[in-house]
């Protein structure tokens, strides 16, 4: 269908998964309409569609036309979670998201400033100001989300996972390099940390996103419930990286086997 029917494959995709999540005899449901989702797609198709093709007469409407959607974006994530919160259910309490454009566009601008005038080194900041406008601005029937970590959590999450990275890739080298030193075979030094390179760049990144996942949750309250999770990082990042393996070698055929097996392990951890 050249993609038109994506609007109606997410609704699936969201109410098969939350119609099978259960908590305390209870079960969540999803309730968005896929024709305002391909409304909405296809109007930013169609503003895309216009710049695309002025670009082509002027260079002016192209540089224009790339600022507008990038200024868009802010928008554009707030309305997303605004919808799938308002068509998210548990039980019969929906749930509510309060943010606003205004606070959208003020953590947008604030997370590329810090961005861009630290080198990149603090880019982690910009994904707990994501988090924390999302949960602390999310409400399930009268009861308020809250995140409760500061912006260091975050900063431990991605770069504890990266120095052990290196670490490693520094022991590995030292390793390879005494013993094709030794047999006079330097073809060795670049095979092994190739290799252990490709390997660890498979699991940094899931690693990366395990600890997001745990310190976002155990730092997050409902009301005055908290959340915990008991998700193993290490488990966590092996499932993640050994779907990419599974998708990669299935041709894509194993993508929803590797779905419900990552959101089965966040799910019974919580």
């Amino acid at each position: 269908t050249l993609s038109l029917y994506a609007p109606w494959a997410k609704v699936r995709r969201l109410r098969y998964f939350y119609n099978n999540s259960e908590f305390f005899h209870r079960f969540f449901d999803f309730t968005g309409v896929p024709t305002k989702i391909l409304i909405g797609r296809l109007i930013a198709l169609s503003i895309w569609g216009f710049f695309a093709i002025a670009s082509y007469m002027e260079m002016t409407i192209a540089a224009f036309g790339g600022l507008f959607i990038y200024l868009a974006l802010p928008w554009l994530v707030r309305a997303t979670i605004r919808f799938n919160a308002r068509n998210s259910k548990f039980g019969n309490s929906r749930f509510y998201f309060e943010g606003s454009n205004k606070e959208a566009y003020k953590q947008f601008i604030f997370a590329i400033l810090i961005t861009i005038f630290t080198l990149g080194l603090f880019s982690p900041v910009a994904m707990w100001l994501y988090k924390r406008y999302t949960l602390n601005r999310l409400y399930v029937g009268q009861l308020k989300f809250k995140l409760n970590n500061d912006w260091s959590s975050y900063m431990a999450a991605v770069y504890i996972p990266m120095f052990m990275f290196v670490g490693i890739l520094l022991l590995c080298f030292s390793a390879f390099y005494f013993v094709s030193s030794a047999f006079l075979m330097p073809e060795l030094l670049v095979f092994g940390i190739g290799l252990v390179y490709i390997l660890g760049l498979l699991f940094v990144m899931p690693l990366i996103q395990a600890r997001i996942f745990i310190t976002t949750w155990n730092s997050t309250t409902l009301n005055s419930s908290e959340f915990k999770t008991d998700a193993n990082q290490w488990r966590y990042a092996w499932i993640v990286a050994s779907n990419w393996i599974a998708r990669i070698c299935s041709l894509g055929l194993l993508s929803a086997w590797a779905a419900i097996r990552i959101y089965r392990y966040q799910i019974e951890s919580l």
